[in-house]
């Protein structure tokens, strides 16, 4: 008997699984999130704009997808005044780093009851949109993204309204 018959009916198997929204409160990095799926957490040291940031990524890509990602990011903002030492300051610094890996970004406020910080978009590199929210408080770097294949995914909305910065 032959098993070539497997191939397309994995494949198909796997192209038909369905997400599994997971909502996510996370009190040591101080953020709350709803993913489309199970994330998992990410610890990592980059060199940016701030100099040397900690960040603690909690990351989902959906099924069979390696072109969409849901992340939040938070980072420890290191002492010093490199990238600015008010939030107004720092959330420019960010918005700029952002716009050098990106190109021209679409930039919105936040409420203040979210803030401070600002909500984005931009077209990806590759034809897709990346939307994002970025939030300043007590010393961290709180960074919601999303990247999906078109514009009015309903998964980034879902995920990116969800989102909320808490404080201890």
């Amino acid at each position: 008997m032959s098993r070539v018959w497997l191939v397309p009916v994995l494949l198909l198997a796997l192209a038909g699984c369905k997400d599994d929204p997971r909502r996510v409160e996370n009190e040591n990095l101080g953020f709350a999130a709803t993913f489309p799926g199970p994330p998992k957490l990410h610890r990592h040291t980059d060199p940016g704009p701030f100099g040397e940031v900690e960040w603690f990524d909690m990351a989902m890509s959906p099924s069979g997808r390696l072109d969409e990602t849901f992340s939040v990011a938070v980072g420890n903002l290191p002492p010093g005044d490199k990238g600015g030492t008010s939030p107004r300051e720092i959330l420019t610094t960010y918005q700029n780093f952002l716009g050098y890996r990106f190109g021209a970004i679409r930039r919105s406020e936040l409420p203040t009851d979210k803030g401070p910080g600002f909500r984005y978009k931009v077209n990806g590199p590759n034809g897709g949109m990346v939307e994002g929210i970025v939030v300043v408080r007590r010393g961290r770097l709180h960074h919601a993204q999303a990247i999906v294949r078109r514009e009015g995914d309903p998964r980034t909305a879902a995920f990116l309204d969800d989102f909320e910065v808490r404080t201890r």
